[in-house]
């Protein structure tokens, strides 16, 4: 389906994830890849910056790519298994909680015992707590195959900024607790998403949009938190390491909290168009695996919308 936001974009949904007003749809004409690696890199912290998942996701695969993708999204909607009543229960309540008209005052009454306990429960044990986090947290970077030796090594410096900002006395400040639970009541509302059905239901450019809403909330918990995710959006920079043919490498730079974290970038042209291999890679691969899995019909019409990978992808 659409492309893995890239790891410069999601390292503070580690900490902060919203399991899920309306966007705008309207658009004078489809958001399309730059013809210029260092620009189309740019272009894609743009509409992260922007909250805008609808113009990242045209911006990270080539039209006909996309196209296939979310067809692929809609025959996966299709045919995915309804939802058990516990989980819809579960997903139910939860809303309703972060909906309520009293939602933050009585998410924070709720909280506070959990605050008071973790103060007196981890603030002599934290130096600890944080090394074996770090520990563990590394070596699941190191464990996983499908990051190459750059991405793993980007991990980690992500990992060493948040471990060192992630400090006791942050997470209980209660005036920050309150700032964070406003921002998830009010994302919560203008997701307005209240059964985990309406969720489910939502076609590929309306999720994006409703997870362009989440994604703003997740930065307005953050930032309560003091970690700014815009500030760091704002700061990219992308630089040209090397171009031959249709592919390139690109280094992106970013500031994260105190430091400046940096990681190297493959792009690969199609069409005139510059896009991350790894997207294309990753969205032909779950294109190829769909028509692998599916079952050999010859009745069944063929409407194209897992086909393999084109003849014209880039070696």
């Amino acid at each position: 389906m659409t492309s893995r936001l890239p790891a410069w974009a999601l390292f503070a949904l580690l900490s902060f994830v919203i399991v899920l007003g309306a966007c705008r749809r309207e658009q004078a004409e489809p958001a399309r890849a730059s013809g210029d690696p260092v620009a189309a890199v740019e272009g894609l912290a743009g509409a992260l910056r922007d909250n805008d998942l609808v113009r990242y996701s045209r911006l990270s695969l080539p039209p006909d790519l996309h196209a296939r993708s979310e067809a692929l999204w809609l025959q996966r909607q299709a045919e995915a298994e309804p939802p058990t009543p516990e989980d819809a229960a579960e997903y139910e309540d939860m809303m309703a909680r972060l909906m309520a008209p009293d939602a933050e005052t009585a998410l924070m009454r709720d909280l506070e015992p959990k605050l008071a306990k973790l103060e007196t429960e981890i603030a002599g044990q934290w130096p600890l707590m944080q090394a074996t986090a770090s520990i563990f947290l590394n070596a699941m970077i190191q464990a996983n195959t499908e990051l190459s030796d750059a991405e793993k090594a980007h991990g980690s410096e992500v990992v060493a900024s948040l471990m060192a900002w992630a400090q006791p006395s942050l997470f209980t400040d209660r005036e920050r607790a309150r700032q964070a639970v406003a921002a998830l009541s009010r994302t919560a509302r203008e997701l307005d998403l209240p059964t985990l059905d309406q969720a489910r239901a939502l076609p590929m450019q309306p999720a994006l949009e409703k997870g362009g809403i989440a994604l703003a909330g997740a930065k307005d918990v953050a930032r309560a938190y003091g970690l700014d995710l815009d500030r760091s959006l704002d700061g990219v920079r992308a630089e040209l390491v090397s171009a031959e043919g249709d592919q390139a490498v690109v280094k992106v730079s970013y500031p994260l909290l105190d430091k400046t974290v940096s990681f190297e970038m493959a792009m690969q042209r199609r069409d005139d168009a510059w896009y991350s291999a790894e997207a294309v890679a990753q969205a032909e691969a779950e294109l190829a695996e769909a028509a692998g899995s599916a079952p050999a019909d010859e009745d069944a019409p063929d409407t194209g919308a897992v086909a393999p990978a084109s003849a014209d992808t880039a070696e």
